[in-house]
């Protein structure tokens, strides 16, 4: 990837932004200063902690966090599902025991599983041991549309936590809708 100057960037900076407003389902499109991205960080690593016996960790927005740039969209129920599961269940060997479904996928359990629904969109497979130390993990995501932007590079994307979530939008004076949700989308140059 060739290096962009600092005009051709702002070009670019631009070029992401524009894609990013005009895709289905996405009501507001901007870009997250130093200072709020250092405070969502605090906000998503304090949230990175033990619940009982669980714990959460939020990789995917910390790691679009380490990005040098990073986007926000705002999007509704119409905007396009992810591409891979954006929560799994790993046991303390960092092996998935449990993940998001996206869509109407249908899963199908390895030889001597058994399948525990969470809802209908949260499937756990179980094989009789006993794990003592599970995490959820919030991965980071592709995203693709940013990613075929000539100049981009090192593309993910996240949602942030519900206190993330609500810090962005109070924040950036963005709507606190319970029908609308926050996507950190981070890349470099």
């Amino acid at each position: 990837m060739t290096k962009v100057g600092r005009g051709d960037e702002n070009v670019l900076l631009n070029k992401v932004l524009e894609v990013l407003s005009n895709l289905n389902g996405v009501r507001k499109a901007l870009y997250l200063g130093d200072d709020l991205r250092g405070q969502l960080e605090k906000i998503e690593k304090d949230k990175s902690s033990s619940l009982g016996p669980l714990t959460v960790h939020n990789d995917g927005a910390l790691e679009c966090l380490r990005r040098k740039h990073v986007a926000c969209i705002v999007k509704d129920a119409t905007f396009r599902p992810p591409p891979a599961p954006t929560v799994v269940l790993v046991d303390e060997e960092g092996k998935v025991i449990g993940r998001e479904l996206i869509g109407d996928e249908k899963p199908e359990a390895d030889h001597g599983q058994k399948m525990l629904y969470l809802g209908k969109d949260f499937v756990i497979f179980y094989d009789g041991g006993r794990s003592t130390k599970t995490r959820f993990i919030l991965p980071p995501i592709a995203f693709e549309e940013v990613e075929r932007i000539e100049g981009t590079a090192n593309v993910c994307s996240s949602s942030p936590s519900t206190d993330g979530d609500f810090f962005v939008r109070k924040a950036t004076g963005l709507p606190d809708d319970p029908k609308l949700a926050t996507i950190l989308v981070g890349f470099d140059t």
